[in-house]
């Protein structure tokens, strides 16, 4: 084998643990997840490795599977984004404002309201603990960094 050449698999060798006749057909569901939100998707047909239980999707149930992921997680974005809206209204802040606490630039708040980014944990994280604790706001905004 040439020195860059990747090893071939046998027939029935599961990619991912590289057992022997452990492959098998696999018709059914699978679960996908972002966030708090979760889903099954159905009607699904590969194969499955008895060793490892790793599935391998043919083409067109691997197209829906990713559709939906992509569906999954634009949906997660604006569950998220209009849950920070939510919050920075309740807590009568502009969004210049909540950028201010969040940071990541004067545009980044906006983006998280429309779904467009998703907001990393810490700031989700911040918005849920004020939500509870809005008396904390004078104290975190006397600290916070000015957005350039």
């Amino acid at each position: 084998m040439a020195e860059h050449e990747l090893p071939m698999l046998a027939s029935g060798q599961c990619p991912a643990c590289g057992a022997t006749d452990t492959l098998t057909a696999f018709n059914g569901s699978l679960p996908l997840a972002s966030g708090s939100l979760t889903v099954d998707i159905s009607n699904l047909r590969g194969e499955q490795c008895a060793f490892c239980e790793e599935v391998f999707l043919d083409s067109e149930s691997q197209s829906r599977f990713l559709a939906a992921a992509d569906d999954l997680v634009l949906h997660a974005r604006k569950q998220a984004g209009a849950e920070l809206r939510r919050v920075r209204k309740k807590l009568r802040l502009t969004q210049h404002q909540a950028a201010l606490l969040a940071g990541g630039g004067p545009n980044g708040f906006s983006r998280y309201e429309k779904g467009h980014a998703q907001p990393v944990a810490a700031v989700f994280n911040l918005f849920q603990l004020l939500d509870r604790h809005p008396e904390l706001l004078p104290e975190i905004l006397e600290h916070s960094v000015p957005v350039r």
